[in-house]
């Protein structure tokens, strides 16, 4: 399936251009290597309620090559703890500002209810 190089969304094979962008479309994604880019700016997604959610989100964003990190609250990060969050703590995922809208939508993609 062909994808956008500037936007890195993937399209069926009857699209030849990147209908947000104008961009023709690539068999393959360029690989992310962050040596290439001096500044990138990295945004933060939705937050997520705990490390469980953010670690299934950046297991997608894995798959779809889109560069992620994930920031925790301390008690989850400090001790380990993964099934459940402090009151108002929260996860993070950072992604580089180009991917911001594909990330987000993926992200509302796998938990609407949040």
């Amino acid at each position: 399936m062909p994808f956008c190089p500037n936007c890195g969304y993937e399209y069926k094979d009857s699209v030849q251009t990147c209908p947000d962008c104008g961009t023709k479309l690539v068999d393959k994604l360029p690989d992310f290597n962050p040596s290439d880019e001096e500044d990138v700016h990295w945004v933060a997604l939705h937050a997520l309620p705990n490390l469980i959610y953010a670690e299934m989100v950046k297991d997608v964003l894995d798959e779809k090559k889109i560069p992620c990190y994930i920031k925790s609250d301390f008690i989850s990060v400090a001790y380990g703890v993964k099934g459940i969050s402090a009151v108002g703590q929260q996860a993070l995922i950072f992604v580089p500002e180009k991917y911001y809208k594909q990330s987000e939508e993926i992200l509302h993609q796998m938990f609407d209810h949040i």
